[in-house]
Protein backbone atom coordinates (compact mmCIF):
# COMPACT_ATOMS: atom_id res chain seq x y z
CA UNK A 1 0.00 0.00 0.00
CA UNK A 2 1.45 3.13 -0.78
CA UNK A 3 1.56 6.28 1.38
CA UNK A 4 0.12 9.81 1.74
CA UNK A 5 1.65 11.45 -1.52
CA UNK A 6 0.65 14.95 -2.74
CA UNK A 7 2.93 14.65 -5.80
CA UNK A 8 2.34 12.50 -8.68
CA UNK A 9 5.43 11.30 -10.51
CA UNK A 10 6.02 9.79 -14.09
CA UNK A 11 9.24 7.77 -14.51
CA UNK A 12 10.33 7.59 -18.24
CA UNK A 13 12.84 5.10 -19.28
CA UNK A 14 11.55 5.73 -22.96
CA UNK A 15 12.69 9.28 -23.04
CA UNK A 16 15.91 8.19 -22.05
CA UNK A 17 16.76 5.47 -24.59
CA UNK A 18 15.29 7.59 -27.34
CA UNK A 19 18.66 9.36 -27.49
CA UNK A 20 21.26 6.31 -26.80
CA UNK A 21 23.52 6.02 -29.59
CA UNK A 22 23.24 1.86 -28.96
CA UNK A 23 20.22 -0.35 -28.45
CA UNK A 24 19.62 -1.97 -25.57
CA UNK A 25 18.51 -5.63 -25.19
CA UNK A 26 14.58 -6.27 -24.66
CA UNK A 27 15.55 -8.37 -21.40
CA UNK A 28 17.76 -5.61 -20.06
CA UNK A 29 14.59 -3.04 -20.67
CA UNK A 30 12.53 -5.46 -19.21
CA UNK A 31 14.60 -5.90 -16.19
CA UNK A 32 15.53 -1.99 -15.60
CA UNK A 33 11.06 -1.80 -16.03
CA UNK A 34 11.08 -4.67 -13.33
CA UNK A 35 13.09 -3.08 -11.00
CA UNK A 36 11.11 0.79 -11.45
CA UNK A 37 7.83 -1.04 -10.94
CA UNK A 38 8.97 -1.59 -7.47
CA UNK A 39 9.63 1.66 -6.80
CA UNK A 40 6.13 2.94 -6.03
CA UNK A 41 6.06 5.47 -9.44
CA UNK A 42 2.53 6.60 -10.39
CA UNK A 43 3.67 5.97 -13.97
CA UNK A 44 6.69 4.36 -16.01
CA UNK A 45 6.41 5.52 -19.26
CA UNK A 46 7.88 2.72 -20.60
CA UNK A 47 8.47 2.77 -24.14
CA UNK A 48 6.75 3.79 -27.41
CA UNK A 49 4.88 2.05 -30.85
CA UNK A 50 6.87 4.17 -33.42
CA UNK A 51 8.76 3.16 -36.73
CA UNK A 52 11.91 1.18 -35.32
CA UNK A 53 13.80 2.90 -38.95
CA UNK A 54 12.94 6.15 -36.70
CA UNK A 55 13.60 4.83 -33.48
CA UNK A 56 15.18 1.91 -33.52
CA UNK A 57 15.98 2.01 -29.65
CA UNK A 58 12.37 0.91 -29.42
CA UNK A 59 12.27 -1.92 -31.13
CA UNK A 60 10.53 -5.39 -29.81
CA UNK A 61 8.47 -3.47 -27.48
CA UNK A 62 5.86 -6.36 -27.13
CA UNK A 63 9.48 -8.71 -25.93
CA UNK A 64 10.02 -6.34 -23.73
CA UNK A 65 6.56 -6.41 -22.26
CA UNK A 66 6.36 -10.43 -22.43
CA UNK A 67 9.37 -9.84 -19.51
CA UNK A 68 7.52 -7.45 -17.62
CA UNK A 69 6.57 -8.69 -14.10
CA UNK A 70 3.76 -6.26 -13.05
CA UNK A 71 1.36 -8.19 -10.48
CA UNK A 72 1.79 -6.56 -7.21
CA UNK A 73 2.53 -3.06 -8.37
CA UNK A 74 0.34 -0.33 -8.19
CA UNK A 75 2.25 2.06 -11.18
CA UNK A 76 0.48 1.97 -14.19
CA UNK A 77 2.38 1.64 -17.42
CA UNK A 78 2.67 4.26 -20.37
CA UNK A 79 3.75 3.62 -24.13
CA UNK A 80 3.83 6.76 -26.35
CA UNK A 81 2.51 6.25 -29.77
CA UNK A 82 2.65 8.78 -32.79
CA UNK A 83 -0.07 7.53 -35.03
CA UNK A 84 -3.24 5.26 -35.15
CA UNK A 85 -1.23 1.76 -35.99
CA UNK A 86 1.12 2.60 -33.02
CA UNK A 87 -2.27 3.14 -30.73
CA UNK A 88 -3.95 0.13 -32.04
CA UNK A 89 -0.64 -1.74 -31.08
CA UNK A 90 -0.26 -0.44 -27.94
CA UNK A 91 -4.00 -1.39 -26.92
CA UNK A 92 -3.64 -4.67 -27.86
CA UNK A 93 -0.64 -4.76 -25.02
CA UNK A 94 -2.69 -6.11 -21.79
CA UNK A 95 -0.23 -4.70 -19.52
CA UNK A 96 -0.52 -1.34 -21.17
CA UNK A 97 -2.35 1.19 -18.74
CA UNK A 98 -2.21 4.83 -20.67
CA UNK A 99 -1.61 5.47 -24.19
CA UNK A 100 0.53 8.94 -24.88
CA UNK A 101 0.32 10.93 -27.67
CA UNK A 102 3.10 13.82 -28.45
CA UNK A 103 1.06 16.66 -30.31
CA UNK A 104 2.63 20.75 -30.32
CA UNK A 105 1.89 24.20 -30.77
CA UNK A 106 4.91 24.10 -33.21
CA UNK A 107 4.07 22.60 -36.88
CA UNK A 108 7.58 22.18 -37.20
CA UNK A 109 8.27 19.54 -34.38
CA UNK A 110 4.85 17.86 -34.99
CA UNK A 111 6.40 17.05 -38.79
CA UNK A 112 10.15 16.46 -37.59
CA UNK A 113 8.63 13.72 -34.76
CA UNK A 114 6.10 12.15 -36.43
CA UNK A 115 5.32 13.27 -39.96
CA UNK A 116 2.00 14.54 -39.18
CA UNK A 117 0.59 18.34 -39.52
CA UNK A 118 -1.89 19.88 -36.54
CA UNK A 119 -5.00 19.06 -38.70
CA UNK A 120 -3.74 15.59 -38.82
CA UNK A 121 -2.82 15.11 -35.19
CA UNK A 122 -5.90 16.36 -34.33
CA UNK A 123 -7.76 13.91 -35.88
CA UNK A 124 -5.24 10.40 -34.93
CA UNK A 125 -6.33 11.99 -31.24
CA UNK A 126 -9.77 11.29 -32.21
CA UNK A 127 -9.12 8.30 -33.16
CA UNK A 128 -6.90 7.16 -30.24
CA UNK A 129 -9.60 8.52 -28.11
CA UNK A 130 -11.80 5.76 -30.04
CA UNK A 131 -9.49 2.93 -29.56
CA UNK A 132 -8.79 4.21 -25.99
CA UNK A 133 -12.38 4.27 -24.95
CA UNK A 134 -13.02 0.94 -26.41
CA UNK A 135 -10.12 -0.82 -25.12
CA UNK A 136 -10.18 0.45 -21.22
CA UNK A 137 -6.57 2.64 -21.76
CA UNK A 138 -6.38 6.10 -20.77
CA UNK A 139 -5.00 8.92 -23.42
CA UNK A 140 -2.32 11.02 -22.28
CA UNK A 141 -1.36 14.12 -24.35
CA UNK A 142 1.94 15.71 -24.26
CA UNK A 143 2.17 18.96 -25.81
CA UNK A 144 5.29 19.46 -26.95
CA UNK A 145 7.18 22.63 -27.33
CA UNK A 146 4.70 23.95 -24.76
CA UNK A 147 7.18 26.88 -24.13
CA UNK A 148 8.75 27.59 -27.31
CA UNK A 149 10.51 26.30 -30.05
CA UNK A 150 13.78 26.90 -32.29
CA UNK A 151 11.88 27.06 -35.68
CA UNK A 152 10.49 30.10 -35.59
CA UNK A 153 6.91 28.73 -35.30
CA UNK A 154 4.63 31.71 -34.15
CA UNK A 155 4.61 31.69 -30.20
CA UNK A 156 2.06 32.96 -27.03
CA UNK A 157 0.24 31.96 -24.06
CA UNK A 158 -2.88 32.55 -26.35
CA UNK A 159 -1.70 30.19 -29.51
CA UNK A 160 -1.44 27.61 -26.45
CA UNK A 161 -4.35 28.24 -24.55
CA UNK A 162 -6.44 28.36 -28.25
CA UNK A 163 -4.63 24.84 -28.77
CA UNK A 164 -5.73 23.39 -24.82
CA UNK A 165 -8.97 24.53 -25.82
CA UNK A 166 -9.06 22.40 -28.98
CA UNK A 167 -8.43 19.11 -26.69
CA UNK A 168 -10.66 20.21 -23.68
CA UNK A 169 -13.52 20.38 -26.57
CA UNK A 170 -12.30 16.75 -27.19
CA UNK A 171 -13.02 15.77 -23.66
CA UNK A 172 -9.45 15.94 -22.77
CA UNK A 173 -8.93 16.78 -18.93
CA UNK A 174 -5.17 16.32 -18.11
CA UNK A 175 -1.94 17.06 -20.30
CA UNK A 176 1.40 17.10 -19.76
CA UNK A 177 3.13 20.24 -20.99
CA UNK A 178 6.76 19.53 -22.21
CA UNK A 179 9.94 21.60 -22.43
CA UNK A 180 11.10 19.79 -25.42
CA UNK A 181 14.33 21.84 -26.15
CA UNK A 182 14.84 23.44 -22.09
CA UNK A 183 14.10 26.79 -23.25
CA UNK A 184 11.36 27.85 -20.68
CA UNK A 185 12.58 30.00 -17.44
CA UNK A 186 11.23 30.01 -13.96
CA UNK A 187 8.89 32.90 -14.48
CA UNK A 188 7.97 31.52 -17.77
CA UNK A 189 6.62 28.24 -16.39
CA UNK A 190 4.81 29.87 -13.20
CA UNK A 191 2.85 32.58 -15.51
CA UNK A 192 2.29 29.45 -18.27
CA UNK A 193 1.06 27.26 -15.56
CA UNK A 194 -1.57 30.48 -13.47
CA UNK A 195 -2.07 31.34 -17.56
CA UNK A 196 -3.77 27.98 -18.29
CA UNK A 197 -5.22 26.92 -14.89
CA UNK A 198 -7.24 30.02 -14.63
CA UNK A 199 -8.53 29.86 -18.32
CA UNK A 200 -9.08 25.51 -17.58
CA UNK A 201 -9.78 25.04 -13.68
CA UNK A 202 -10.92 21.68 -14.78
CA UNK A 203 -7.63 20.85 -16.11
CA UNK A 204 -5.29 19.10 -14.86
CA UNK A 205 -1.18 20.25 -16.16
CA UNK A 206 1.44 18.51 -15.76
CA UNK A 207 5.18 19.11 -16.44
CA UNK A 208 7.65 17.39 -18.61
CA UNK A 209 10.98 19.50 -18.31
CA UNK A 210 14.36 19.14 -20.13
CA UNK A 211 16.61 21.22 -18.13
CA UNK A 212 20.33 21.58 -17.42
CA UNK A 213 21.22 20.37 -13.88
CA UNK A 214 21.78 23.76 -12.43
CA UNK A 215 18.37 25.40 -13.13
CA UNK A 216 16.36 22.38 -12.08
CA UNK A 217 15.41 23.52 -8.78
CA UNK A 218 14.31 26.87 -9.99
CA UNK A 219 12.12 25.53 -12.60
CA UNK A 220 10.82 22.96 -9.58
CA UNK A 221 10.19 25.69 -7.51
CA UNK A 222 8.28 27.53 -9.81
CA UNK A 223 6.17 24.94 -11.46
CA UNK A 224 4.90 24.02 -7.73
CA UNK A 225 4.16 27.14 -6.77
CA UNK A 226 1.77 27.93 -9.20
CA UNK A 227 0.01 24.47 -8.92
CA UNK A 228 1.51 21.86 -10.61
CA UNK A 229 1.80 18.42 -8.89
CA UNK A 230 2.17 16.14 -11.32
CA UNK A 231 6.27 16.11 -12.71
CA UNK A 232 7.97 13.63 -15.53
CA UNK A 233 11.97 12.35 -14.87
CA UNK A 234 14.76 10.14 -15.40
CA UNK A 235 16.78 8.77 -13.69
CA UNK A 236 20.14 10.17 -13.08
CA UNK A 237 18.61 12.99 -15.98
CA UNK A 238 19.44 10.91 -18.81
CA UNK A 239 17.82 11.23 -22.36
CA UNK A 240 17.12 14.27 -24.36
CA UNK A 241 14.81 14.58 -27.64
CA UNK A 242 16.93 13.71 -30.83
CA UNK A 243 13.98 14.36 -33.21
CA UNK A 244 14.49 18.09 -32.37
CA UNK A 245 17.16 18.63 -34.80
CA UNK A 246 18.91 20.45 -32.37
CA UNK A 247 21.36 19.85 -28.82
CA UNK A 248 19.58 17.17 -26.82
CA UNK A 249 19.38 18.88 -23.31
CA UNK A 250 18.77 15.66 -20.63
CA UNK A 251 16.06 15.27 -18.67
CA UNK A 252 14.60 16.73 -15.18
CA UNK A 253 16.82 14.46 -12.97
CA UNK A 254 14.39 11.91 -11.05
CA UNK A 255 17.11 12.43 -7.75
CA UNK A 256 16.94 16.26 -7.87
CA UNK A 257 12.94 16.18 -8.12
CA UNK A 258 13.15 14.20 -4.89
CA UNK A 259 15.73 16.82 -3.23
CA UNK A 260 13.17 18.97 -3.86
CA UNK A 261 10.23 17.31 -2.57
CA UNK A 262 12.97 16.50 0.79
CA UNK A 263 13.85 20.11 1.02
CA UNK A 264 10.11 21.53 0.96
CA UNK A 265 8.65 18.61 3.04
CA UNK A 266 6.44 17.67 0.11
CA UNK A 267 5.16 13.91 0.34
CA UNK A 268 6.14 11.23 -2.07
CA UNK A 269 5.41 7.48 -2.22
CA UNK A 270 8.85 6.23 -3.47
CA UNK A 271 10.67 3.49 -1.77
CA UNK A 272 14.46 4.41 -1.41
CA UNK A 273 16.24 1.07 -0.69
CA UNK A 274 14.08 -0.03 -4.45
CA UNK A 275 15.38 3.40 -6.33
CA UNK A 276 18.36 2.70 -5.44
CA UNK A 277 18.66 -0.71 -7.05
CA UNK A 278 16.88 0.82 -9.90
CA UNK A 279 19.49 3.34 -10.18
CA UNK A 280 22.32 0.71 -10.54
CA UNK A 281 20.14 -1.30 -12.85
CA UNK A 282 20.27 2.21 -14.85
CA UNK A 283 23.72 2.79 -14.06
CA UNK A 284 24.68 -0.64 -15.98
CA UNK A 285 22.07 -0.35 -18.90
CA UNK A 286 22.64 3.08 -19.90
CA UNK A 287 26.89 3.06 -19.54
CA UNK A 288 26.43 0.04 -21.14
CA UNK A 289 28.60 -1.51 -18.17
CA UNK A 290 27.90 -5.54 -16.74
CA UNK A 291 25.14 -5.86 -14.44
CA UNK A 292 25.10 -4.26 -10.76
CA UNK A 293 26.18 -7.14 -7.72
Amino acid sequence: MRGKKSIHITESPRDAQQGLPFVILPAKRAQYINALLKVGFDVIDFGSFVSTRAVPQMDDQQKVLEDVEKSGSETRLMAVVGNLRGGIDAADQNKLDIIGFPFSISATFLKKNINSDPLQALSIIDGLLEICNGRGKELRIFLSMAFGNPYGDFYNKEILSETIGKLNAKGILEITLADTIGCSSPSQISETLEFLQAGFPRMQFGLHIHTRPHDAAAKLAAAWQAGCRSFDGVLNGIGGCPMTGYEMIGNLNTFELLAFCQKNHISHALDKKALQKASEVADAIFRNLPDPV
